[in-house]
């Protein structure tokens, strides 16, 4: 009896110790998700917060991206720091960015045979298109904007020590299918823009 109450025990206790890690491991994966998922919601530092707050309210800003451009090597990714503000009632906004072109140092557009929607999906993926951002009347909202510099593209290496190119516009509502492309060369876009058509650069090292 003695013995069984033994093996009875070291069970108990072996048990406990098995349920005590998976309870920290699953703890610490929980962590690691909301943690990576608050980094991914914030995207963006404080130093450009307040550079985008600046330009919303005392530089009279409807939309502000203070810093535009960045320099990565591939494979690297990037955030860049949107700001809206909204001057109507309260409504959503729909964040649209468009692949515009791999330019080398002098700025003449590279021609090397990338297919547009397979560098947006591979440089932005889900960053491509965000919203309704719900924003009230006289209040503005931060928006990260997030860059992976690929190493290729349908088997195209990406050149190195060029600047890619990337438009951003903000609608107001929903996407116009008539602008569905954001592009300066559309006149639907530009006029139905909340602001204007922005722009950002990477360097690519």
């Amino acid at each position: 009896m003695h013995k069984k109450g033994m093996e009875l025990s070291l069970t108990v206790l072996i048990l406990i110790i098995l349920s005590i890690i998976i309870f920290i491991g699953g703890m610490s994966l929980l962590w690691k998700f909301f943690q990576g998922a608050e980094s991914i919601k914030g995207g963006i530092d404080m130093q450009t917060k307040n550079q985008i707050e600046s330009l919303l309210r005392e530089g009279n800003e409807l939309v502000a991206i203070p810093v535009n451009t960045q320099t990565a090597a591939v494979g690297k990714e990037l955030a860049y720091g949107l700001g809206i503000r909204n001057i109507q009632e309260t409504q959503g906004f729909t964040v649209k960015l468009n692949f515009a072109g791999v330019f080398d140092q002098q700025g003449k557009r590279l021609e090397i045979g990338y297919n547009t929607e397979a560098v947006e999906n591979a440089w932005l993926g889900n960053y491509q298109l965000q919203g309704p951002i719900m924003i009230a009347r006289n209040a503005y909202e931060f928006v990260p904007l997030h860059v992976r510099v690929a190493p290729s593209v349908d088997g195209t290496q990406m050149p190195h020590n060029t600047l890619a190119v990337f438009y951003v516009c903000v609608f107001a509502g929903n996407v116009p299918e008539n602008a569905n492309d954001c592009d300066p060369k559309n006149p639907d876009t530009v006029a139905a823009v909340y602001d204007k058509i922005h722009q950002i650069f990477v360097n690519v090292q």
